[in-house]
């Protein structure tokens, strides 16, 4: 009996023992922060942004406060990426931090590379951009400009942005300004300065195409003329008079 009594006490105390360290280490977590921001030498005195065209400063910066709560321990590059393009409708491609502590705070670098547009594209009265990664977004402060893709889908643009990018690229080359486009499911329409030219759908785009598309314009000339490029790649032309 004495045992069994001895067994009882130690597992109680145990228990006990346990739940004091739980609650200490739930005590600790929750009081820790906010001691180290207390700390000037954990906090940020100074923000250097780099790298920035279009997007204001103040967007990052508000950002920087946002996920670090004014302590540079806490300050995560992922995490600033993804709370700076909820506030710029995804206008950035990638964020670096550089800390450089001292005694005071720490002075915080930031470099930045903003997404850069090759088209507007709308669907449903919806105006966005897209970059040569596919990635949507929108960044009213950039006035370049630029063709504009009207599409059934933004899922079938960001799907098939491989073909779209090099679509875009292989009209350049012909010297040629792209003025809009019209995706479907049955045929990619284009309207250039040269005329129209009517291609497959933007899934089945390959490089047959795009290398048809410069080898006819190339021998042509800078005439307008209405282009039908086949699945077959076989090509229909016809010149306006």
């Amino acid at each position: 009996m004495k045992k069994e009594g001895k067994r009882r006490w130690v597992a109680v105390l145990e228990i006990t023992l346990a739940l004091v360290w739980l609650s200490a280490m739930a005590l600790v977590g929750f009081f820790f922060p906010g001691f180290l921001t207390s700390l000037p030498v954990f906090k940020i005195k100074e923000i250097q942004i780099y790298g920035t065209n279009s997007i204001p400063p103040s967007a990052i910066s508000s950002s920087v406060y946002k996920v670090s709560k004014n302590n540079w321990l806490f300050l995560d590059s992922k995490r600033l990426l993804a709370k700076t393009n909820e506030l710029t409708n995804n206008s950035l491609k990638d964020i670096k931090i550089e800390r450089i502590p001292s005694l005071d705070g720490a002075r915080v670098n930031v470099y930045v590379q903003e997404r850069v547009p090759i088209a507007y594209v709308v669907h449903e009265n919806i105006l966005m951009m897209i970059d040569g990664q596919g990635e949507l977004f929108y960044n009213p402060a950039i006035e370049n400009k630029l063709p504009t893709i009207y599409t059934f889908s933004f899922d079938y643009i960001k799907k098939h942005h491989t073909n779209l990018n090099n679509l875009v690229e292989s009209i350049k080359d012909t010297g040629f300004s792209i003025n809009e486009v019209y995706v479907t499911d049955r045929n990619t329409i284009i309207y250039i300065s040269g005329g129209r030219m009517v291609l497959p759908p933007l899934s089945q785009i390959s490089p047959l195409v795009f290398d048809r598309i410069k080898k006819i314009y190339n021998r042509i000339g800078m005439g307008k003329m209405d282009v039908l490029i086949t699945s077959g790649n076989i090509a229909v032309i016809k010149e306006e008079k």
